[in-house]
């Protein structure tokens, strides 16, 4: 069985994302933040790490460049819903969602996906990434 340590400090996602993925057959293991989810990685083997990019204390994007080093073969899905979505909501010097995911995969993501998105977005996602192994 293919192990996925998720990590996001939204309660609510954290346990939603987990739900589908297991339904899918994949072990999920979870982590309220980066802190706790590096723990994890130094303790154990994981085919894939899914992080939500802003969240407090070690950022995702940090995240991800240690994930990378300590399990260099790990495949990384960056997440992220934060920062600035376009003209609407646009704030001069505001940091774009799309800036962000651009960051995590300069860090080592293999795959980026931005908030709120399909479940069927995010199973594809990791279905494919494992079957480039």
């Amino acid at each position: 069985m293919r192990r996925i340590l998720l990590i996001d400090d939204e309660t609510d996602v954290r346990d939603s994302i987990a739900r589908v993925l297991s339904r899918e057959g994949y072990d999920v293991e979870t982590a309220a933040n980066a802190e706790a989810g590096l723990a994890m990685l130094t303790d154990a083997k994981f085919d894939v790490l899914i992080s939500d990019i802003i969240m407090p204390g070690i950022d995702g994007v940090e995240a991800i460049r240690r994930a990378r080093d300590a399990q260099p073969d790990i495949k990384i899905v960056a997440i992220s819903g934060g920062g600035n979505f376009g003209h609407k909501a646009y704030e001069p010097n505001a940091i774009t969602t799309t800036a962000y995911l651009q960051s995590a995969a300069e860090a080592g993501a293999d795959w980026v996906i931005t908030k709120p998105f399909e479940r069927r977005t995010l199973v594809e996602s990791v279905r494919r990434l494992l079957e480039d192994e």
